[in-house]
C-alpha cells in the first residue's frame, strides 16, 4: 500500500511539474508575442544602429570607443537571449516564420567572435527592423511590393548579365588591344555598365573609341538602344506584377 502511495505521489508530482512547465512556456510565448516586447526589441535595434554609426567616426572612437564597444556587446547579448527564449518557447513553431529564421541566421553569424569583429557583418543586424514593418501600413506596402518584384528583378538580372557578357566579349575583341577600359572581360563589363547608366558615356567612352575605330558608333548605338529596351521591358513587367498584386488584395 505504501509503495502504491509513493508511485501515485511521484506521478502526481511529475504531472504538476509538467503542467507548470507548459504553463511557463505558454506565459513566455505570450510575453514574446506582445507589442511591448516587439517595441523593446525595436528600440534596442535602433540604439544599436546609432552605436554602429558612431563607431564609424574616428573622432568619436578616439574618446568613446570602449564604451560604444561595450554597448554593442550588451545589445548583442540581448539579441542572443531573445533568440534563446524564442527557441525555448516556440520550439518547432519558431522555424515556421521566415522572419524568425532570418533573425536566427543574422544573430548566429554576428555571434562568432572572428566574424563579429567586422562592423559590416554587425550592420546586418539592422535589417531586423524589416520584421516590424507590418506596424506601419505604408512601409509595409513598400516591402510587399519589393518582395513581389524580387523574382522579376532576378529574371531581369539574368538576362542583363548574359546581354552584357556578350557585348563585353565583343568589346574586348574589337577595342581591347588599344583601350585599357576594354582589355579584359571584367573591365569591359564595368565600362559597359557606365554606358548603361548614361554617365558621360558619349564623351568619355564612345567618342575616344570612335576616333580610333570610326565605325564603332554602330556598336554603341545598338548597345544603348538594347539596354533601353531591357529597362522598358523590366518596368512593364514590374507594373503588371504590381497590378496583379493589387487585384489579389482586393
Amino acid at each position: 500500500m505504501a509503495e502504491i502511495k509513493k508511485t501515485v505521489t511521484r506521478k502526481s508530482s511529475k504531472d504538476v511539474k509538467k503542467v507548470l512547465f507548459n504553463e511557463d512556456k505558454r506565459l513566455l510565448s505570450k510575453l514574446l508575442s506582445t507589442d511591448s516586447f516587439d517595441l523593446f526589441i525595436m528600440s534596442i535595434i535602433l540604439a544599436d544602429a546609432i552605436v554602429l554609426g558612431l563607431l564609424t567616426s574616428d573622432v568619436v572612437n578616439m574618446y568613446f570607443y570602449q564604451g560604444l564597444f561595450l554597448l554593442d556587446r550588451l545589445f548583442m547579448a540581448i539579441f542572443i537571449v531573445e533568440m534563446l527564449l524564442k527557441l525555448y518557447a516556440f520550439r518547432g513553431a519558431f522555424f515556421k516564420s521566415g522572419w524568425n529564421v532570418f533573425d536566427l541566421i543574422v544573430i548566429s553569424i554576428s555571434s562568432f567572435p572572428a566574424i563579429s569583429a567586422f562592423i559590416i557583418v554587425r550592420a546586418f543586424r539592422l535589417f531586423r527592423l524589416f520584421k516590424y514593418v507590418h506596424r506601419f501600413s505604408k512601409a509595409n506596402s513598400i516591402v510587399s511590393v519589393f518582395l513581389e518584384l524580387l523574382p522579376v528583378f532576378v529574371s531581369f538580372l539574368g538576362v542583363f548579365l548574359v546581354f552584357f557578357y556578350v557585348f563585353a566579349i565583343m568589346a574586348v575583341s574589337m577595342f581591347g588591344d588599344v583601350f585599357i577600359s576594354f582589355e579584359s572581360i571584367g573591365r569591359a563589363m564595368f565600362t559597359l555598365l557606365q554606358v548603361f547608366t548614361l554617365d558621360g558615356w558619349a564623351s568619355t567612352i564612345a567618342r575616344p573609341v570612335m576616333e580610333v575605330f570610326p565605325s564603332s558608333w554602330i556598336y554603341f548605338v545598338v548597345l544603348v538602344m538594347t539596354s533601353f529596351l531591357l529597362v522598358v521591358s523590366f518596368i512593364n513587367c514590374a507594373l503588371v506584377q504590381i497590378l496583379k498584386t493589387k487585384q489579389k488584395s482586393e
